[in-house]
Protein backbone atom coordinates (compact mmCIF):
# COMPACT_ATOMS: atom_id res chain seq x y z
CA UNK A 1 0.00 0.00 0.00
CA UNK A 2 2.82 2.45 0.79
CA UNK A 3 4.28 1.91 -2.69
CA UNK A 4 0.93 2.89 -4.17
CA UNK A 5 0.79 6.03 -2.03
CA UNK A 6 4.36 6.93 -2.97
CA UNK A 7 3.63 6.37 -6.67
CA UNK A 8 0.51 8.52 -6.46
CA UNK A 9 2.41 11.28 -4.67
CA UNK A 10 5.11 11.19 -7.33
CA UNK A 11 2.49 11.30 -10.10
CA UNK A 12 0.71 14.25 -8.46
CA UNK A 13 3.99 16.14 -8.05
CA UNK A 14 4.88 15.57 -11.72
CA UNK A 15 1.42 16.71 -12.80
CA UNK A 16 1.63 19.87 -10.72
CA UNK A 17 5.05 20.71 -12.11
CA UNK A 18 3.91 20.26 -15.70
CA UNK A 19 0.78 22.37 -15.08
CA UNK A 20 2.75 25.32 -13.71
CA UNK A 21 2.15 28.49 -15.73
CA UNK A 22 4.81 29.22 -18.29
CA UNK A 23 5.53 32.42 -20.16
CA UNK A 24 3.80 32.58 -23.53
CA UNK A 25 5.89 31.26 -26.40
CA UNK A 26 6.59 33.75 -29.15
CA UNK A 27 7.81 32.24 -32.42
CA UNK A 28 9.75 35.46 -32.95
CA UNK A 29 10.67 35.70 -29.27
CA UNK A 30 14.42 35.55 -29.62
CA UNK A 31 14.77 38.61 -31.88
CA UNK A 32 12.00 40.44 -30.01
CA UNK A 33 13.42 39.77 -26.55
CA UNK A 34 16.97 40.47 -27.70
CA UNK A 35 15.89 43.84 -29.09
CA UNK A 36 13.92 44.64 -25.91
CA UNK A 37 17.01 43.79 -23.85
CA UNK A 38 19.11 46.06 -26.06
CA UNK A 39 16.73 49.05 -26.12
CA UNK A 40 15.08 48.95 -22.69
CA UNK A 41 16.90 46.44 -20.48
CA UNK A 42 15.27 45.38 -17.25
CA UNK A 43 11.75 46.48 -18.18
CA UNK A 44 10.70 42.94 -19.21
CA UNK A 45 8.20 44.12 -21.81
CA UNK A 46 8.07 40.59 -23.23
CA UNK A 47 5.89 39.88 -20.17
CA UNK A 48 3.12 42.29 -21.22
CA UNK A 49 -0.32 40.75 -21.54
CA UNK A 50 -1.40 39.90 -25.07
CA UNK A 51 -3.91 42.76 -24.92
CA UNK A 52 -1.37 45.36 -23.85
CA UNK A 53 1.10 44.24 -26.51
CA UNK A 54 -1.70 44.34 -29.11
CA UNK A 55 -2.48 47.95 -28.12
CA UNK A 56 1.15 48.94 -28.70
CA UNK A 57 1.05 47.15 -32.05
CA UNK A 58 -2.17 48.96 -32.93
CA UNK A 59 -0.40 52.28 -32.42
CA UNK A 60 2.56 51.12 -34.52
CA UNK A 61 0.57 49.82 -37.50
CA UNK A 62 -0.31 53.25 -38.98
CA UNK A 63 3.43 53.97 -39.33
CA UNK A 64 3.91 50.99 -41.64
CA UNK A 65 3.65 51.37 -45.40
CA UNK A 66 0.47 50.00 -47.01
CA UNK A 67 2.48 47.06 -48.39
CA UNK A 68 3.93 46.32 -44.93
CA UNK A 69 0.45 46.48 -43.35
CA UNK A 70 -0.84 44.01 -45.93
CA UNK A 71 2.12 41.72 -45.24
CA UNK A 72 1.45 41.76 -41.49
CA UNK A 73 -2.29 41.18 -42.02
CA UNK A 74 -1.53 38.28 -44.36
CA UNK A 75 0.88 36.76 -41.85
CA UNK A 76 -1.74 36.97 -39.10
CA UNK A 77 -4.45 35.54 -41.35
CA UNK A 78 -2.28 32.72 -42.58
CA UNK A 79 -1.13 31.68 -39.12
CA UNK A 80 -4.28 32.29 -37.11
CA UNK A 81 -7.31 31.87 -39.41
CA UNK A 82 -7.60 28.10 -39.14
CA UNK A 83 -7.34 27.91 -35.39
CA UNK A 84 -9.41 29.41 -32.63
CA UNK A 85 -6.79 31.71 -31.26
CA UNK A 86 -6.77 34.91 -29.34
CA UNK A 87 -4.47 37.87 -29.45
CA UNK A 88 -1.38 35.80 -28.72
CA UNK A 89 -1.46 34.19 -32.16
CA UNK A 90 -1.90 37.56 -33.89
CA UNK A 91 0.84 39.13 -31.76
CA UNK A 92 3.27 36.31 -32.53
CA UNK A 93 2.50 36.46 -36.25
CA UNK A 94 2.95 40.24 -36.20
CA UNK A 95 6.29 40.02 -34.36
CA UNK A 96 7.47 37.48 -36.91
CA UNK A 97 6.36 39.74 -39.77
CA UNK A 98 8.02 42.80 -38.18
CA UNK A 99 11.26 40.83 -37.97
CA UNK A 100 10.98 39.62 -41.56
CA UNK A 101 10.15 43.16 -42.80
CA UNK A 102 13.05 44.71 -40.89
CA UNK A 103 10.86 46.94 -38.71
CA UNK A 104 11.20 45.03 -35.43
CA UNK A 105 13.78 47.52 -34.13
CA UNK A 106 11.37 50.42 -34.81
CA UNK A 107 8.50 48.58 -33.14
CA UNK A 108 10.56 47.81 -30.06
CA UNK A 109 11.64 51.45 -29.94
CA UNK A 110 7.99 52.45 -29.74
CA UNK A 111 7.27 49.79 -27.13
CA UNK A 112 10.21 51.02 -25.05
CA UNK A 113 8.95 54.61 -25.37
CA UNK A 114 5.82 53.60 -23.44
CA UNK A 115 5.76 53.83 -19.67
CA UNK A 116 5.17 50.07 -19.19
CA UNK A 117 7.38 48.03 -16.86
CA UNK A 118 6.86 44.39 -15.91
CA UNK A 119 7.95 42.41 -12.87
CA UNK A 120 6.75 39.06 -14.24
CA UNK A 121 4.40 37.49 -16.74
CA UNK A 122 1.28 39.69 -16.94
CA UNK A 123 2.50 41.58 -13.84
CA UNK A 124 2.97 44.95 -15.50
CA UNK A 125 2.24 48.55 -14.61
CA UNK A 126 2.07 51.67 -16.68
CA UNK A 127 3.31 54.88 -15.09
CA UNK A 128 0.94 57.79 -15.40
CA UNK A 129 2.34 60.81 -17.22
Amino acid sequence: MSRLVAALALLLAASAASAAPRPPHHPAASPFVAELDRQCPGRRLQDLTAGDLALIMEGFTPRLSPAQRRDVEAAVGQRCARIEAGLTCANNASLDAYHRLGVLRRFVGEACATTWTCRGVADCTQAKP
